[in-house]
């Protein structure tokens, strides 16, 4: 089982080296705060979003979240998982928004084959 840990501004100077191997995020001052954490330690995380996230947020905003992660932290291998909960709609949105990871609660065939030939992926969230 992994260590879920939520990232705050003052959260990433008490990181060491061990950063976890799943971190949760929820805007982009915990994004930020993950990822000058991961900078630091020379790690590699998965930034995974809340539970339903495509459904609150939205797709454009969490595509332009990870599109902000990458040009800022361009030296920092991530990977961003967006929740899209039981909403093959949600995902669809997702991956034209360019979302590059995307989870959803139950395996969905097609969804898993519209986002490989975009380039994309849907993978179980992790836990």
């Amino acid at each position: 089982m992994a260590l879920i840990l939520f990232a705050s501004a003052s959260y990433e100077r008490h990181w060491s080296a061990a950063l976890p191997a799943m971190i949760l995020i929820r805007d982009w001052r915990t994004t930020e705060a993950a990822l000058l954490a991961a900078r630091a330690a020379g790690a590699s995380p998965v930034l995974v979003t809340p539970e339903d996230a495509a459904s609150f947020y939205g797709a454009g905003y969490l595509a332009a979240l990870q599109e902000r992660a990458r040009k800022e932290f361009p030296d920092v291998a991530f990977t961003l998982v967006v929740d899209c909960g039981d909403a093959p709609g949600h995902a669809l949105a997702c991956l034209r928004a360019g979302v590059k990871t995307i989870s959803m609660r139950v395996d969905n065939d097609r969804i898993a084959d519209i986002a490989r030939q975009m380039g994309a992926e849907l993978v179980r969230r992790p836990t």
